[in-house]
């Protein structure tokens, strides 16, 4: 079955990933970048997840998206793409298969990238961070999703 929509993306991770909290924004700069490769029509959405997860969780969860993207891969082309990260109390961290000076490498081709960190009661962006995080809607709803850890 062709994966078309949200919901079937989020099927598509497996059981452990079941009702997410879906945030959807406009704001997608790098759209252009990613249709390219995926075609026209992309939305962004976060997928927040509550429960816990620990941080040494965060290698793993990448391969498992890498691996649903390439087993929904069409023509040789993904048509999705899922960038697992972390929210914690002091940081939210994604994780990538590129290399950067700023990212640090985990294992298994994995890196990690500090996207926020949490101080004066809000995450707040770095030089690094993507423009689509920096939109003020998106760092907001990142600090609404904070307080579930609280």
């Amino acid at each position: 079955e062709e994966v078309t929509s949200v919901s079937q993306v989020v099927s598509s991770l497996g059981d452990d990933f079941d009702n997410p909290i879906i945030f959807t924004h406009d704001y997608f700069p790098m759209k252009q970048y990613y249709s390219k490769e995926m075609g026209e029509g992309l939305k962004r959405c976060f997928l927040f997840y509550p429960g816990p997860c620990e941080r040494d969780c965060l290698v793993d969860l990448k391969v498992h998206c890498d691996n649903i993207e390439k087993q929904n891969m069409r023509e040789g082309r993904r048509i999705f793409n899922v960038d697992p990260g972390l929210v914690c109390l002091d940081q939210v961290i994604l994780a990538s298969g590129k290399p950067y000076s700023h990212r640090i490498y985990l294992r298994r081709g994995v890196y990690a990238e500090l996207t926020f960190q949490f101080s004066a009661k809000s995450f707040h962006t770095l030089p690094w961070t993507y423009p689509d995080y920096q939109h003020q809607d998106i760092v907001a709803k990142f600090n609404w999703f904070r307080a579930f850890l609280l």
